[in-house]
Formats: C-alpha cells, sequence, structure tokens
C-alpha cells in the first residue's frame, strides 16, 4: 500500500542530494527526504509539505509544460510528455464534438414567401448562398397583388452548346410556347438562331425537354421528361430546385445518350407534391384561423 507521502505526490531526492544529507527547507531541522515536483523545494515530512504548500500556493504537482534539459531527460519525463499530449489531443476531440452548430442564417422575408409559395405549389425550393452564381442571377419572384410565380427559366441547347435564359416567366405559360420563342428568328439574336438551326430542322415536335433531377450524382444524372404542353406550373410540382428550373433541349439522337426516368416516377412525384401542397394550404389556413380567432378574443376583452 502506498504510503501518506506516495499519495501525496511526493518523490525522493536525487541520490546525491539525499549523500550530501541536505536539510528540510521548511523545518530545517531534519535531513530532507522528498522533493516536491512542483518547485523542487525539499521536504521532511507529510507536515513541512503541508505548511509548503499553504505557505507558498504550491500546487504540488510537476509543470509538465516546463523545459527539461537533455540531461535530466528520462524514461519518466518521456512517459509523463506522452500522457500529456493524448490529454490534449482527448480536450481537443471533446471540445469539437461538444460545439454547437452554427445557425444557419435567416433569409429575407422576400426569400421566405419565395420558398413558401413555391412549397404550396409543391416545389422543394433550395436557396443558395448570396455569392453563388445562380444566387446572383435568379430573378425568380412571386407578386403578391396576382398571387402569381414569376419564375427564372434557363434553357440548354447541348448539341449547339449555347444556353438562353427567360425571366419573368408566369408559372402558367406553356413551356412549348417558351420553346417556340427561343427557336424562331428575333431581332438581335442571329447568332442564336443560326446555333440553333438543327432544332428547328429537326421540328419542335421532335425535340424532348428534359430537367434534370437534383441530388443524383453528376455521373448518373436522371432527368424528369417535360410535357410540353402543359403549363411550367404542374411541370414543376414535386421536383426540387436549386434556385430556379433548368431546361434541357434534346435532339432525337441524342436521347439515348441521358437517363430519363419513366412516366410512372414523375407522376408519383407529381401526386406527392400535391399532398404536400395541400397539407401546406390546410396549415396556412389552420394558421389563418388561429390568428382571427386570437384576434377576436383579444377585441372581446376589451
Amino acid at each position: 500500500m502506498a504510503s501518506r507521502e506516495q499519495q501525496a505526490g511526493l518523490q525522493p531526492p536525487a541520490q546525491s542530494d539525499q549523500a550530501q544529507g541536505s536539510a528540510c527547507q521548511v523545518c530545517g531541522k531534519a535531513a530532507a527526504k522528498y522533493c516536491c515536483p512542483r518547485c523542487d523545494r525539499r521536504t521532511c515530512s507529510l507536515d513541512c509539505v503541508k505548511a509548503h504548500k499553504e505557505a507558498t500556493g504550491c500546487s504540488g504537482k510537476r509543470d509538465r509544460t516546463a523545459f527539461v534539459g537533455r540531461g535530466a531527460f528520462d524514461e519518466r519525463t518521456f512517459l509523463s510528455d506522452y500522457r500529456f499530449l493524448e490529454e490534449v489531443k482527448l480536450a481537443d476531440d471533446v471540445a469539437k464534438r461538444s460545439k454547437p452548430p452554427a445557425p444557419k442564417p435567416e433569409l429575407p422575408q422576400f426569400l421566405q414567401t419565395l420558398q413558401y409559395q413555391a412549397r404550396r405549389r409543391g416545389v422543394q425550393l433550395h436557396i443558395l448562398s448570396p455569392g453563388m452564381e445562380k444566387r446572383r442571377t435568379n430573378s425568380t419572384r412571386y407578386d403578391g397583388r396576382m398571387q402569381t410565380l414569376y419564375w427564372h427559366v434557363e434553357w440548354s441547347f447541348p448539341a449547339a452548346g449555347c444556353k438562353a435564359t427567360d425571366t419573368k416567366v408566369h408559372e402558367n405559360t406553356p413551356i412549348a410556347q417558351l420553346l417556340a420563342g427561343h427557336l424562331a428568328l428575333q431581332p438581335g439574336a442571329a447568332a442564336k438562331h443560326h446555333a440553333l438551326r438543327e432544332y428547328r430542322e429537326a421540328g419542335q415536335e421532335q425535340l424532348t425537354v428534359l430537367l434534370r433531377k437534383e441530388r443524383t450524382p453528376a455521373n448518373a444524372a436522371e432527368y424528369y421528361e417535360v410535357d410540353e404542353g402543359r403549363p411550367l406550373r404542374q411541370q414543376l410540382a414535386g421536383k426540387v430546385l436549386v434556385e430556379f428550373p433548368t431546361l434541357l433541349v434534346l435532339l432525337p439522337a441524342e436521347r439515348d445518350q441521358y437517363i430519363i426516368l419513366p412516366a410512372a416516377a414523375t407522376a408519383a412525384a407529381g401526386a406527392a407534391a400535391a399532398g404536400a401542397a395541400l397539407a401546406a394550404v390546410l396549415a396556412a389556413a389552420a394558421a389563418d384561423a388561429a390568428r382571427l380567432q386570437s384576434a377576436a378574443g383579444g377585441a372581446a376583452g376589451t
């Protein structure tokens, strides 16, 4: 069993000091038997150790960060340093795990409204950080007076290697109407008209319009086939969008190069979106009813 001196963290002085028979540095009467790990003060008993700590405020624990010369560096010091480094690593790991997550920045009111109105239409709309390219170029807006979403729509024509953009597109606009506007000759767009000649020669009825499915790997991207005869609002229902929709227009020969989801999957997504939109409408109606009831109660109380 360890002695009282060992339990107090004391250690005998070096053999050379014992040989010299140095006196206790506290009482000065008996020969020193122990050395304070913290300040190297020589003591003869546990009573002198306690008196030393009370008088100087010494902790009696070795300073593991203090410099140790090469001559004094032994196996015991090495093990102490190794354990000290392990403790530091453990404390750092615990601090990282216990660190609370950074709060998400709150979106401006008009973007919150935009997300809410998109959700009511069955669209899960994600907004990027302010510095992202799609965030800067997105012109999608919600008109509260008309209760209408006006979408920013980007078009990609892979065979021609060009892109086009529609801004403030009414949500009830048929997609075929938008595509026809890009294929037709427009003032000041002769270069684009020339680049899209293959699409015009193939005929709009032979073209395929796709909408990429988000959250799919880049090397195995999946696409929804868009019904050009239907409004944009119906084709976006049940989809996940990042900022705005990007539509790909394919020639007949390009169709086999893309993974196109079957119509059943698109229909299921639309049905799920309709249910989500209905739930959002009911939740909004319940919130409005609760707000009116609270206001009515407050008025009656006055």
